[in-house]
């Protein structure tokens, strides 16, 4: 058991061939552990096909170190079962560029294309561009 409560919350769901991921920061290891857990079921849903990300974050959405290691180990990990790129907005941050830096930190290191928006609706036409490309390379 861990001696560290969860920190953060996190909300899924699947449109189409987008794994939907809502959540308030800061996270701790613990809460990135948890929502492993919790997401399995659905990147097993979207297994086998290729399959993107749309995260929006609400206010400060900070990893700390070793939750940043986790979830770049996670994210390469779903990248074995067709994830294919993550779109993120944003909401409410005090400091978005910040965030930007921080969380272009952790895709890089999973090797994971993510790009930044501001709109939902951009946001899935990104995503749905990447998916297809990737489609076109895999078939």
């Amino acid at each position: 058991m861990s001696r560290f409560s969860i920190h953060g919350t996190v909300k899924l769901d699947i449109a189409d061939r987008i794994l939907l991921v809502e959540g308030v920061g800061p996270w701790n290891k613990e809460s990135v552990i948890q929502g492993d857990k919790t997401v399995e079921p659905l990147i097993q849903k979207l297994s086998g096909n290729v399959w993107g990300v749309l995260v929006t974050l609400y206010g400060e959405p900070i990893y700390v170190p070793d939750a940043a290691t986790v979830l770049s180990l996670s994210i390469k990990n779903q990248k074995k079962m067709g994830r294919a790129a993550t779109a993120v907005i944003i909401v409410e941050s005090k400091s978005p560029e910040f965030a930007r830096s921080h969380l272009s930190q952790i895709y890089q290191n999973a090797g994971e294309p993510v790009r930044f928006f501001s709109d939902k609706e951009e946001a899935k036409w990104w995503l749905v561009q990447q998916i297809s490309q990737q489609n076109l390379v895999h078939s």
